[in-house]
């Protein structure tokens, strides 16, 4: 899956998320060893590179940022779930979620008013 992350690359993606600030492999590498997660320097720009070369950063000169939100991503990542195990149907993922297990009338009401929402707002485009 394309927008699965390793330890190490939630870690660097949970920072720039966090200071929104364009951040050099040397200051990962900082920040790294201040975390108690010691690394050599090689290491960190292995990961930016790799992690630039999934478009999941963006690279100016030295410096690495995001190249999607916090939001933008978890999108991203929930699409390539649904894609990539459940052939892009939100049935299956559903039936999934709920194993044996059938949905109670409240959870039944609050899906079908969440689908009723997103399908009413496909029909004002």
């Amino acid at each position: 899956m394309k927008y699965s992350l390793s330890n190490t690359e939630q870690m660097i993606m949970e920072r720039l998320w966090e200071i929104k600030k364009w951040t050099t492999g040397a200051e990962f590498w900082e920040y790294f060893n201040s975390k108690g997660k010691s690394s050599k320097r090689q290491t960190v720009n292995t990961y930016l590179a790799r992690m630039t070369e999934k478009g999941l950063l963006v690279k100016n000169g030295t410096a690495y940022m995001y190249a999607f939100t916090r939001e933008e991503y978890e999108q991203r990542r929930a699409k390539d779930i649904l894609d990539s195990m459940y052939h892009g149907s939100l049935k299956k993922f559903v039936a999934a979620l709920n194993g044996a297990k059938r949905l109670n009338q409240q959870e039944k009401e609050e899906l079908k008013a969440y689908l009723d929402e997103q399908s009413y707002g496909e029909k004002e485009k």
